[in-house]
């Protein structure tokens, strides 16, 4: 046993268990052919196969000092301290040290599962959490299942007819007040001489000539300096207004978007609360963490 700022050593080896060598200097004896061979009876060893053993505590044969420090240091519950054992290769000693472990182990109270949970707040810094011995697993097993539940039915609730229904009701206002702002937009600017349209999302105009088609630039050019000057006026105003139409529009849009979130919220959420209590009902055992299991199943659910 050692500690770093003190030393208080047990350190039992693991000798071999060879007899200690002949003495050369004895006179040798001859031996009979029978001294030569290990006979034992197979009645005499107590199983009938080797496969009996499997199950068998390992014996600490010739190493009851070893046993003992072992035990002893598996029975310190001070911090800081370590079990130091060295041994010959193939003489058991980590075998040995396991089953005393897990002996050991056997008589303590079990310790709590350490779970970590994603911190939506900062997913660099997940959040320690302890529970009842199992419960982990349990834990980790029912968000799964909840992933894979949410995976095939949430898309099935926002593919229902009344979802669809709705959502369209949503969308179809936003359209119908785009359209008046935009039919506004477009008659202020053809009272100016210009052709407006929509172009990958953009707003395009041009400047029209006598019949409405596009002016080209050489017709452009052979305009008289002072309409010129009244079209680079008319397409300042306009410019203006297309900024004020976008300003009207951005909050419908904004809308729009609000609402259709909070449709698939109305949808989702009480799919979605329902088997997240099913979770804390399964985990009703006492969780010393149990407030921050909660915090953490109402991120889940927010998120």
């Amino acid at each position: 046993l050692s500690r770093p700022a003190r030393a208080a050593c047990a350190t039992p080896l693991f000798h071999s268990l060879l007899p200690p060598p002949t003495d050369r200097s004895m006179p040798a004896t001859a031996l009979a052919p029978h001294q030569l061979r290990l006979t034992i009876d197979p009645a005499a060893l107590g199983f009938n196969s080797t496969a009996e053993l499997q199950d068998e505590p390992l014996p600490w044969i010739g190493q009851e000092r070893a046993q003992a420090a072992a035990r002893f240091g598996l029975a310190m519950r001070q911090s800081d301290y370590r079990l130091f054992v060295l041994g010959e290769v193939g003489s058991g000693r980590a075998s040995l040290l396991r089953q005393a472990m897990q002996a050991a182990a056997a008589q303590r109270p079990v310790p709590p599962d350490l779970c970590y949970l994603h911190n939506f707040d900062a997913p660099e810094r997940p959040r320690a959490l302890r529970m009842p011995a199992g419960q982990g697993r349990e834990l980790r097993a029912l968000m799964a299942q909840l992933v894979r539940f949410g995976q095939t039915e949430i898309p099935l609730r926002l593919s229902s007819e009344d979802f669809k229904a709705e959502s369209e009701r949503i969308q179809s206002a936003y359209r119908s007040e785009e359209a008046k702002a935009y039919a506004d937009l477009d008659a202020f600017a053809s009272a100016r001489s210009f052709n407006l349209y929509r172009e990958s999302g953009h707003l395009v105009f041009t400047l029209a000539g006598d019949g409405g088609n596009a002016l080209t630039e050489a017709e452009a050019r052979a305009l008289s300096k002072e309409r010129r000057a009244e079209i680079d006026q008319a397409e300042q105003e306009l410019r203006e207004e297309i900024g004020r139409f976008l300003d009207k529009t951005r909050p419908m849009l904004r809308v729009m978007n609000e609402g259709l979130a909070s449709l698939r919220r109305q949808v989702v959420k009480p799919l979605l609360d329902h088997e997240l209590q099913e979770i804390r009902l399964k985990l009703k055992k006492q969780i010393k963490d149990s407030v921050k299991l909660g915090n953490y199943l109402d991120q889940v659910a927010h998120d």
